[in-house]
């Protein structure tokens, strides 16, 4: 019988290969985590910046925008149903809108920025800006033309009414429904953004793991072959470095979720609330001057209630047939765009809305100079509570958007300062755990 002896040298080469490709292996599987690890981070972060940094509050901007001109054009009216006995109030409501002007503008440019990429934005963006040119022109010769008549508090003379008429008509049938169109424009790209990050984080959270479970299993095997191999019960620095491999898995998947649960909450309990309450209160605010405006020009009386009504049904939504209708049956079950609203902020707003919708029906049976007393003492006092109940629900939920954003940077942060570093160190310990073995093989 013959028996084959293995050389020596060659059972050196051959362990000497598996332990070095046990640690190649073992070290480009942690570059594979780290990969999939960063990937996933730099995916989520993108999705980070443009929501809660760049787009997202670009958007809520241009929403902004259809309150701001609601609010230019309710105050133009105002000074023109006041009368020169109300001097002083005339001179307040100028200031104002100066002001609104002026936020519009910064609205507008804010809009264009985000549109840069954008040719269809870019012309709706533009076209605002030359029809507000227009705008203030014709909003300018109605107040100049009421200056001249000097009329009392009341509706002003036909000709006035007249020129206001070509002026509102221009903010209503034109500029506002591009505003509001702006804003469904540009909010396709948190929309996007949004729905990219679902997928991305879903994926990068399975890379992570796989490629985690492939580089414990290089370790492991690795740290299982030289304890077979040289008798020895354990190498610490593969132990160390298995620990670090481990706890990159574990923080790397538990980091990225973090960040898809930061920019979620970001969506959908920050950015979708304040868009959805600050249409709502753009749209009470031109309810309110619709108001005015029924005062102002006893031609279209007809025609102001009843847009009146379409936007108080939009607000909140009940079934009706006429104005009256509504506010008879006006109900805390309401739909639209505030039904989405629970508990104890629902009441609240709604306890608020309803006493805006009764003031509303007082002035409605009221006439000449005691309707205008009334609209501008006790119903728009009772617009303004609704409003401020309206405006301190967007701080709140602003305030929800932009912690969950920091919670996102947090975790972000972190995972760039830690795990980069954990991982490297532990192919480097891969590499002094193996040296000692491969330098008996020289």
């Amino acid at each position: 019988m013959t028996v084959t002896v293995t050389p020596p040298v060659r059972r050196k080469v051959a362990v000497s290969r598996r332990v070095r490709t046990l640690a190649g292996l073992s070290v480009l599987s942690l570059a594979l985590l780290l990969t999939a690890i960063l990937a996933g981070a730099a995916s989520t972060g993108s999705s980070l910046r443009t929501i809660g940094h760049d787009a997202g509050p670009q958007v809520l901007a241009t929403t902004g925008l259809y309150r701001q001109m609601s609010e230019m054009d309710a105050l133009v009216a105002e000074t023109l149903l006041l009368g020169r006995e109300y001097g002083p109030q005339q001179q307040a409501d100028l200031t104002l809108y100066d002001q609104r002007r002026l936020d519009i503008s910064e609205s507008l440019l804010k809009a264009y920025r985000l549109a840069l990429d954008n040719p269809t934005e870019q012309r709706t963006v533009e076209s605002l800006i030359e029809g507000l040119g227009r705008y203030e022109r014709l909003a300018a010769q109605a107040r100049l033309l009421d200056a001249q008549s000097g009329h009392t508090a009341g509706p002003p003379p036909d000709h006035v009414v007249g020129a206001y008429q070509r002026a509102t008509d221009l903010m209503h049938r034109e500029l506002l429904p591009k505003a509001y169109n702006l804003t469904l424009e540009t909010g396709t790209i948190v929309r996007r953004a949004h729905d990219a990050e679902r997928s991305a984080t879903s994926l990068a959270r399975i890379a992570v793991i796989v490629t985690g479970l492939l580089a414990l299993a290089c370790l492991l095997a690795l740290q299982t072959y030289l304890t077979s191999r040289f008798r020895r019960v354990f190498a610490p620095a593969l132990v160390l470095a298995t620990v670090l491999g481990a706890a990159g898995l574990v923080t790397g998947a538990v980091l990225i979720n973090q960040q898809g649960q930061a920019l979620e909450a970001a969506k959908r309990g920050g950015f979708d609330s304040v868009l959805t309450l600050t249409r709502a209160r753009a749209i009470s605010k031109s309810m309110h001057g619709d108001q005015s405006r029924y005062l102002l020009d006893h031609f279209r009386r007809d025609t102001y209630e009843h847009t009146f009504l379409d936007k108080a049904r939009t607000v909140a939504a009940v079934e009706s047939t006429s104005l009256p209708d509504y506010q008879s049956k006006l109900r805390a079950d309401f739909q639209g765009l505030l039904g989405g609203l629970t508990g104890e902020d629902r009441a609240r707003l709604f306890a608020a809305y309803q006493k805006f919708q009764q003031a509303d029906a007082r002035m409605r049976t009221m006439s000449g100079e005691a309707a205008i007393k009334f609209w501008d003492g006790e119903l728009t006092r009772a617009y303004e509570s609704y409003d401020k109940s309206l405006e301190e629900l967007v701080r709140r939920h602003e305030s929800d958007f932009e912690r969950a954003i920091d919670s996102g940077d947090g975790a972000l942060e972190t995972l760039w300062r830690l795990i980069p570093a954990g991982l490297a160190a532990g192919a480097l310990l891969v590499l002094v755990g193996v040296w000692p073995r491969l330098r008996e093989y020289r």
